[in-house]
């Protein structure tokens, strides 16, 4: 019986470039998401620049009454000339943790 958790620890701080083509490790680290039935608990999108953006999704993965989280940030292209290549990819297992945060939003102050 494959431990999807482990598995997915051996790619932990994974970094690489991939062109158009993929890498043999996001490969991997895709296949062992998709077989281990993670679920997508948070996505984000930043903007990047005029070629590239950047695409942030965190994975649930339960597992033997287990829970472990991983996130996987990917380059995405901006323009429709890019379509379909994925450039570079970070892979990382995080905790989630409450954050509370201050936004200041258009009104008057007193």
């Amino acid at each position: 019986m494959t431990n999807y958790i482990e598995q997915l620890r051996k790619y932990d701080g994974f970094e690489g470039t991939t062109g158009y083509g993929r890498s043999e490790e996001v490969d991997e680290i895709k296949d062992l998401l998709y077989d281990a039935k993670s679920t997508e608990v948070h996505e984000e999108y930043e903007d990047g620049g005029r070629w590239s953006n950047y695409k942030t999704a965190v994975h649930k993965v339960e597992e033997n009454g287990k829970v472990a989280y991983f996130e996987i940030c990917r380059e995405v292209p901006a323009t429709e000339i890019q379509e379909g290549g994925e450039f570079s990819y970070n892979f990382n297992e995080v905790v989630p943790e409450e954050v509370t945060v201050i936004k200041y939003v258009g009104g008057t102050s007193e």
